[in-house]
């Protein structure tokens, strides 16, 4: 496992065809990503250069198990990224601006398309991976897009790199989903908030959550907050935060945090405003939340993904929650983004909600 999380660490750089000066420019902005234009293309979509033929067959199989896994925690099937294959002779100017790019790279490939990915590969390099069996993943940025992230994916035959893909599937994903994290953070950070509402917060509970423009405050207590954005077509996207007194390390067992948030959702998250019997509970007959232990703002957590529906069945959707304590207040904190979109796709919006979580900061006094 150390040897996989050093890998992960190498640079790979790879040189593009052309003249000395051109490489030169290039290298120049290597040095400086300011010099390079964004990266372009949506949250989640991968591009995957390789050989064609090969992803239709076992390495192309092996692939899809670690691009295509299931999102834990929605209410529906969605793959884990939106992927493009294309051949490394289509990987024009405009495939190269993509956020995300994997090359995949085999020693026995023959073809045209695998002769050229090849080719691509510094000779030292290629001699490492024909004698180190541990090397199959490197990673590298900013190749020819500001924000770019590019993973490659090689190995001597298709069959080793098959056997690293189905043991390493996870650290694979997690790269690219570090990268989407850490890109929506940046623009929740650099947008503009609600200051009204994030004020009225903060001096209220002694607490900051960045609320995005166009959300509203839909109810406040004691103990509670929750800020909603109704848009007259699309998602509704919600943000709530609950916290009490923490008592003991029983209230993280995973039974408990469901009780608890079961508990807040009947008492403050309504279904029908109209009717007052309608309320959030957690979906937990046909699929159960899926439960982490992380580290959040320096803070043992447990993160919760699963869905979630109101009592009488009116309306549905998925969620992210962070349970965590601050010693400082020793207050137990249930942080939650949730949202509404029925029939829809919720693998960004949670992603989005999840960036917005993270901005949460408990304050020592109100400003």
């Amino acid at each position: 496992m150390k040897k996989l999380l050093f890998l992960a660490l190498i640079l790979l750089s790879i040189s593009s065809c052309g003249s000395k000066s051109d490489q030169e420019g290039e290298e120049s902005k290597k040095m400086n990503p300011n010099l390079l234009p964004d990266a372009t293309g949506q949250s989640g979509e991968l591009v995957i250069v390789m050989n064609k033929e090969k992803w239709e067959g076992p390495l192309g199989e092996a692939l899809k198990e670690v691009f295509h896994a299931s999102v834990p925690g929605l209410n529906r099937t969605e793959p884990s990224f939106t992927t493009r294959v294309i051949e490394p002779f289509q990987y024009n100017r405009i495939f190269q601006l993509s956020r995300n790019v994997v090359y995949i790279t085999t020693l026995d490939g023959t073809t045209p398309a695998d002769k050229y990915l090849k080719g691509i590969l510094p000779d030292s390099f290629k001699d490492r991976i024909a004698n180190e069996s541990d090397l199959f993943m490197n990673t590298s940025e900013n190749q020819y897009a500001k924000g770019q992230k590019i993973l490659n994916l090689f190995g001597k035959t298709d069959q080793d790199l098959i056997n690293h893909l189905k043991e390493n599937g996870g650290i694979i994903r997690n790269y690219f989903n570090m990268a989407e994290r850490e890109r929506l953070a940046t623009d929740i950070r650099s947008s503009i908030d609600s200051r009204a509402i994030s004020d009225q917060i903060r001096n209220k509970f002694n607490y900051y959550i960045k609320i995005p423009v166009g959300f509203e405050l839909a109810t406040t207590a004691d103990d509670f907050m929750w800020s909603r954005y109704l848009p007259s077509r699309g998602p509704s996207k919600n943000i709530f935060v609950y916290f009490k007194d923490y008592k003991s390390q029983d209230e993280f067992t995973h039974e408990n945090v469901i009780k608890l948030r079961n508990e807040v959702g009947k008492k403050y998250i309504y279904g029908d405003p109209d009717n007052k019997e309608s309320f959030m509970i957690t979906e937990t007959e046909f699929m159960r939340p899926v439960f982490r232990d992380i580290t959040f703002d320096g803070k043992y957590t447990v993160e919760m993904r699963g869905a979630w529906k109101t009592n009488n069945y009116s309306v549905g959707g998925t969620f992210i929650s962070y349970t965590f304590v601050d010693e400082k207040t020793n207050r137990l904190y249930y942080i939650e983004g949730f949202i509404i979109h029925p029939n829809e796709a919720h693998r960004e919006l949670i992603r989005q909600m999840e960036s917005i979580l993270t901005t949460f900061r408990a304050v020592d006094n109100p400003s």
